[in-house]
């Protein structure tokens, strides 16, 4: 962006700005003309990004019809669904005569996603969900697990046994976790030092799921209340993970636990159809 302060915003400035936003995970909302009749101050195309401490990149008009659109903007920021604005500019809002729809849709910070163990699923989890808001953290406590992996981007990866967990752990606060290790023993080990440390953590993971079948489950839940971990911690963990999509390969799979872990963090506990009407159905885990 450039110093001279009598400078206005164009609409690069504005997609350099989101671009940054999307790079260094700061939330906000993005507002763009797409309709314009008669007499209006913007024509479509004009962008402005209402950013979550309230400053604005670019404009849409400016005056009472902007500060409606700023307002508008903040249930968007709160309830994280996308919403068309329709202002009519010769009364209230303004006096240019015409009408405006702008359209808002949230710039969303990505949610750490935490997956311990990169098998089959593992990996796919990591592949069908890039284009997801999802930031991934692959971990495994065999080195050689994490070679070819992807680098950079939305895809990190570590070498972490259950006992370095803790500190792994500290960037994904309110995030969502998956434990799919290599077996019974090792994924008991894992989710008991995640459980654990998730106590130091400045808030709790929103999605903790587990890898499974009912009856591996159940096994590692009754393993850990023995160890001490308690029934509210262990309620929280959503065993066996993923919705039942009827699905077999590791990519059907993955799948399954990303819808799951979307309608969690999205507050989503029954079905809707296209119009956002509840079918009165509960979202259904996995039943094997």
């Amino acid at each position: 962006m450039a110093d001279d302060p009598w400078r206005t915003p164009c609409e690069g400035d504005v997609l350099l700005e989101l671009a940054a936003m999307v790079r260094e995970q700061r939330a906000g909302v993005l507002a763009t003309v797409i309709g314009a009749e008669r007499s209006t101050p913007r024509q479509p195309g004009a962008k402005m990004i209402i950013h979550a401490d309230g400053h604005l990149t670019g404009s849409v008009g400016g005056g009472r019809a902007e500060a409606h659109v700023v307002a508008e903007a903040a249930q968007v920021a709160a309830g994280g669904a996308c919403r068309t604005v329709s202002i009519d500019l010769d009364g209230d809002l303004g006096v240019c005569g015409g009408r405006m729809s702008v359209f808002l849709e949230p710039v969303l910070r990505a949610v750490p996603f935490v997956v311990i163990g990169c098998g089959h699923v593992g990996r796919a989890l990591a592949t069908v969900g890039r284009t997801l808001p999802f930031r991934f953290l692959l971990v495994d406590d065999r080195a050689d697990m994490l070679v070819g992996l992807p680098a950079g981007g939305s895809l990190q990866a570590v070498a972490c046994g259950p006992g370095e967990l803790a500190g792994v752990l500290q960037g994904a606060a309110g995030g969502a976790v998956l434990v799919a290790s290599r077996g019974h023993a090792c994924d008991a080990d894992y989710l008991e030092a995640l459980l654990r440390a998730e106590a130091a953590l400045s808030r709790p993971f929103a999605f903790i799921g587990l890898l499974g079948s009912r009856a591996k489950s159940a096994r590692i839940l009754a393993e850990l209340a023995d160890r001490g971990i308690g029934a509210e911690a262990l309620a929280r963990v959503r065993a066996p993970v993923g919705l039942d999509l009827g699905d077999e390969t590791p990519a059907e799979i993955a799948l399954s636990v990303l819808a799951e872990a979307l309608a969690v963090l999205r507050g989503r506990e029954l079905l809707r159809d296209g119009d956002g009407r509840e079918l009165g159905i509960r979202l259904r885990r996995r039943r094997t």
